[in-house]
C-alpha cells in the first residue's frame, strides 16, 4: 500500500467479535485490532526468545511452576487492590 499500511481480511464472525470488543473498549476498530496484533507479536517474540534460551541451555520451567508463579502474582494484585 502506498501509505505503508497493511490490510488483513478476516471472517464475518471474527469481524463481528472484533467490532463488539472495540466498541466495548470505546476504541476505533482499526486501532483496537492493531493493538491486538502488536500484543500478539510481542508475545511471539518473547516465546521465541524463551525457546532459543531452551535450545541453548536445555533448561526450562514446567507448566506447574509457571502457573504457581502466575497464581501468586494474581493473588498479590488482588490483595493490593482490596486493601
Amino acid at each position: 500500500m502506498a501509505d505503508g499500511g497493511f490490510r488483513v481480511e478476516i471472517s464475518e464472525s471474527l469481524g463481528r467479535q472484533l467490532v463488539a470488543a472495540a466498541e466495548a473498549a470505546g476504541r476505533p476498530v482499526s486501532d483496537y485490532a492493531a493493538d491486538l496484533i502488536a500484543r500478539g507479536l510481542d508475545d511471539w517474540a518473547e516465546d521465541l526468545a524463551r525457546y532459543e534460551e531452551y535450545r541453548r541451555s536445555g533448561e526450562y520451567l514446567d507448566a506447574e511452576t509457571v502457573l504457581a508463579g502466575f497464581r501468586a502474582e494474581l493473588a498479590r494484585r488482588f490483595r493490593d487492590k482490596h486493601k
